[in-house]
């Protein structure tokens, strides 16, 4: 708008804007008053965790949960699914402002003692984790902000907190405050605009109202015009407080009118379009996912346990332990002593930047969904080898699988297991279970005929001409699919921070989050160092095997 790139800007959010009084007072642009100010924000709950639900058969689970410090009281209530013996409450965006302040909310109350903050990674993760729990019936506690459209479609409860004081309010102690939500336009259309800027002028909504039509987006999907066409018709006493009395009759008027058809221009509109509802596909996923929680549970949990005891070792193992295992083995991969001391100085840099931990987090999600990946993509690279009917199904299968956008791993993912370790583990292997299985298929099916049939001439099985002649001869293309597994793994391990998963994933995104260039680069530069590392160890595996075979 300083620019004169807009006119009219409808939601400045004052207080999230540094500059906004020293502009305004400057004269750079015009301000025309308060457009909402009743934004809450803080930690909700659904109101049937705390007075029931007859209607779903829901019971009361916190009847006397009406402070955030009142949660001390329920611990168990809000099981966490990581974390044995232990509750989770949501927290807020890494990197936003607010969620330094939730967290020290989080420590003032002592609520650490039984509950484990964790970090949601996006805000369409935290809504998914809400909306998911809520359609259960499940309880959840979680920092969420109005106006949105999920405070219009649910009810949730705010949890109250001391009153606001601006000294103590950033430390945790008091409620947070609402930000006056302005409407501003440039100076050229302030002087050029007069009854627009009156209108303007006049014009006041409230988070509830904003919440309510962003529900009705959200449910119908109609645009922004038909949205406020609704809202307008639901709300006509609206008209009447922000136009003249002429103006207010003629937009009632105008909304009560049936509008003409649009016609249809056959040289620039498709000729028809398919009556697809995908609202229908995400309700049926729901409902899956909800009539199969327990299903669902178990393999969380397993996933769960399995990344844990990963991340236990990792964290069991030295510092020192791993850097002199890194220069062993790659100075007995590559057979250079240079490149032994460079491989550990890579690594120690990663503990030098106090990222060590992290690294320990992103290697026990990647490692968990390497062993996963080769567990089912090695035997189906072997039938898909072995038959071609098989191969001609699941080709597509995979061809599908390793152009569609690394995004859409994360939706069924939250779905099914919620948010953290689990999902993130499920999304990676999807992802990198492509070229182990192509790669295996590929290895065992250039294998000369001939060899194959020596093997079977001499009198052995197909099973052990499979075990002893093929896949040997395939190792190299094999074990190249596995370097490519790891390092498909890496880069989708980094994009699961966006739903909660730990790491240098979410060191990455909070930095992308707060735009400071030094954290990304620093977090970027770890991630590098390891995939490298992972790439030339199982590279050297492959070029140490193809040497020993032309040895042979």
């Amino acid at each position: 708008m300083l620019k004169g790139e807009i006119d009219v800007h409808m939601e400045e959010w004052t207080d999230n804007l540094a500059t906004y009084e020293k502009d305004l007072n400057e004269g750079k642009f015009k301000d025309l008053g308060v457009n909402f100010d009743d934004n809450n924000q803080g930690f909700y709950v659904p109101r049937y965790v705390i007075e029931g639900d007859d209607e779903r058969g829901i019971k009361a689970m916190a009847s006397d949960l009406k402070y955030v410090w009142d949660l001390k009281k329920y611990p168990d209530v809000f099981p966490d699914a990581e974390t044995k013996g232990m509750s989770r409450v949501y927290g807020a965006i890494p990197g936003w402002e607010v969620d330094e302040i939730m967290y020290n909310k989080y420590l003032h109350y002592n609520l650490d003692e039984n509950f484990v903050y964790f970090r949601p990674g996006s805000d369409a993760a935290l809504s998914s984790a809400l909306t998911s729990a809520y359609e259960k019936g499940e309880p959840i506690v979680a920092y969420y902000w109005e106006p949105t459209w999920l405070m219009g479609k649910y009810d949730f409860v705010l949890l109250k907190d001391q009153p606001f004081d601006a000294k103590t309010y950033l430390e945790g102690k008091t409620e947070l405050p609402s930000v006056k939500v302005n409407i501003g336009v440039s100076n050229k259309f302030y002087e050029q605009n007069p009854e627009m800027v009156e209108f303007l002028t006049k014009y006041k909504t409230s988070s509830a109202l904003t919440s309510e039509a962003l529900a009705y987006m959200q449910e119908t999907e109609s645009n922004y015009i038909e949205t406020a066409k609704w809202f307008l018709k639901e709300h006509d006493e609206l008209l009447d407080q922000w136009l003249n009395p002429d103006n207010a009759q003629k937009i009632k008027a105008y909304l009560g009118t049936d509008e003409k058809t649009k016609k249809s221009n056959w040289l620039k509109d498709f000729p028809f379009k398919i009556p697809l509802n995908v609202n229908d596909i995400d309700t049926s996923v729901r409902n899956l996912s909800v009539k199969y929680d327990s299903f669902f549970s178990n393999i969380r949990f397993f996933l769960g346990s399995l990344v844990n005891a990963i991340y236990k070792v990792l964290d069991f193992i030295p510092w020192f332990i791993s850097l002199i295992l890194v220069f062993l083995v790659s100075w007995k991969i590559s057979r250079k002593i240079g490149k032994g001391i460079l491989y550990a100085g890579l690594l120690s840099l990663i503990g030098a930047l106090g990222l060590w931990d992290s690294m320990n987090e992103t290697l026990s999600i990647v490692i968990a969904s390497v062993i996963i990946s080769l567990a089912l993509g090695f035997p189906l690279g072997i039938i898909i080898s072995t038959s071609e009917r098989a191969n001609r199904i699941i080709r597509p299968v995979l061809d599908t699988m390793q152009t569609m956008p690394v995004f859409v791993y994360l939706i069924p993912a939250l779905l099914f297991f919620g948010l953290g370790k689990p999902p993130a583990v499920i999304a990676t292997t999807i992802y990198a279970i492509v070229p182990i299985i192509r790669l295996t298929s590929h290895g065992i099916r250039q294998i000369d005929k001939e060899v194959v049939e020596a093997s079977l001439s001499f009198g052995s099985t197909r099973l052990q001409s499979l075990i002893k002649v093929q896949i040997p001869q395939a190792l190299p293309t094999i074990m190249t699919g596995v370097n490519q597994t790891l390092m498909m793994a890496m880069s989708m391990v980094v994009t699961t921070s966006m739903i909660g998963a730990t790491g240098l994933g979410m060191e990455v995104l909070i930095s992308v989050n707060r735009v400071e260039i030094g954290r990304g680069l620093v977090s970027g530069t770890a991630v590098v160092i390891i995939a490298v590392l992972l790439d030339r160890i199982t590279q050297g595996f492959v070029n140490g095997r193809e040497v020993i075979l032309d040895e042979e």
